[in-house]
């Protein structure tokens, strides 16, 4: 799936956790309306089905259909195919375990790709929270399939107390959403920590990530007085322009070039890739011209101080958080193509991921 384009965060919030379910809200109230009557049950669904219809046309304009669009309209137009059609087992179903049959699609929507090997449904969410960099790493993939695994849990359970007292409001909505919502939603702030505390993750073996990832093992301490913009221009099978902004103890890591680096990094991908790792030592590589430096020679020996190799996983910090299978981000103004740059913010020297220069 390419980047979606950024937009405003009204928009974000309505597409990821508003506008699906705007049908199944409409569809509940109509039916309590009605009472639970055949007749209620049919109109609730047609007009369920029309609003779930025209979200997911506008969704889809958008770029922003995601798995619950296609499960809610799939239930909205099979419960209105076999309720208009008087399929007494379909009506019994519907007027009684009306929420349990929905909480049950949503257990569905998590387990079957994750059984199936295929992108859960928390692709989504995770892909408009996290860095493009980040999405290539195989920790991105592990902590989606984490999620949707709890998810799972989740849902089953809310599934199981709607149908084990069906016409009490409080199984039926109260204690699912509860569920949901105090525990499911705030659940990546303490799952994603505690998963990479026992399977941290490995040095990046990408040029790209190793760069951007640079300001998570960020020491705030040895760089508080440094103001620098240091700029990394990357050449071979993943080329690319890379730079830092160091500024009142921050780091910034972007795509792209700033005007007058203070130093500027000429490498081949796989060059850098073999110092991060250790395998190459990094003075006798640029003495053999493997990559090159222009600007504040100083800065260059600096950079050992101001960046940590390895940083302890159980450090804190108050800038860099893990938020929905991802760390957060800050997303900058600044337009590069089709694309938007995306500023990764630290503010401590503690971060959740491996150290990204060697020691020296």
């Amino acid at each position: 799936m390419p980047p979606t384009v950024p937009r405003s965060r009204f928009a974000r919030f309505f597409y990821m956790h508003v506008g699906s379910f705007v049908a199944l809200l409409v569809y509940a109230i109509d039916l309590a309306r009605a009472g639970q009557a055949a007749e209620g049950l049919r109109h609730a669904f047609l007009v369920a089905l029309v609003v779930e219809t025209a979200y997911v046309a506008l969704a889809a304009r958008r770029d922003e259909l995601k798995y619950a669009d296609y499960c809610l309209w799939t239930v909205f137009a099979l419960g209105t195919l076999l309720v208009q059609a008087g399929v007494s087992p379909a009506v019994f179903l519907f007027q009684n375990y009306s929420s349990a049959i929905f909480f049950g699609t949503f257990s569905l929507m998590a387990i079957v790709p994750l059984l199936l090997g295929r992108e859960t449904f928390t692709y989504y969410y995770a892909r408009r929270q996290t860095p493009r960099w980040q999405q290539n790493l195989p920790t991105f993939h592990s902590i989606n399939r984490l999620m949707a695994a709890f998810w799972t849990l989740i849902f089953f359970t809310a599934t199981l107390l709607a149908a084990s007292a069906p016409h009490d409001w409080r199984f039926t909505a109260l204690y699912p959403n509860l569920l949901i919502f105090v525990v499911g939603v705030p659940a990546p702030l303490w799952c994603t920590p505690l998963f990479l505390r026992f399977f941290p993750p490995a040095l990046p073996q990408t040029v790209e990530a190793l760069i951007m990832g640079m300001p998570f093992v960020f020491n705030s301490e040895a760089a508080r007085d440094a103001d620098a913009r240091i700029q990394f221009c990357v050449s071979g099978a993943d080329a690319g322009d890379y730079y830092l902004r160091i500024a009142k103890g921050k780091c910034e890591s972007l795509e792209g070039r700033t005007p007058m680096p203070d130093l500027t990094v000429y490498t081949p991908d796989t060059v850098w890739v073999e110092m991060m790792h250790g395998r190459l030592d990094r003075a006798r590589a640029l003495e053999q011209g493997l990559y090159r430096v222009e600007g504040d020679l100083t800065m260059l020996a600096q950079m050992a101080k101001w960046f940590h190799r390895r940083i302890p996983l159980t450090c804190r910090s108050p800038r860099v958080q893990v938020g929905k299978a991802a760390f957060a981000v800050k997303r900058s103004g600044a337009r590069r193509g089709n694309g938007w740059t995306t500023a990764v913010v630290a503010q401590n020297p503690c971060a959740r991921i491996s150290g990204m220069l060697p020691a020296s």
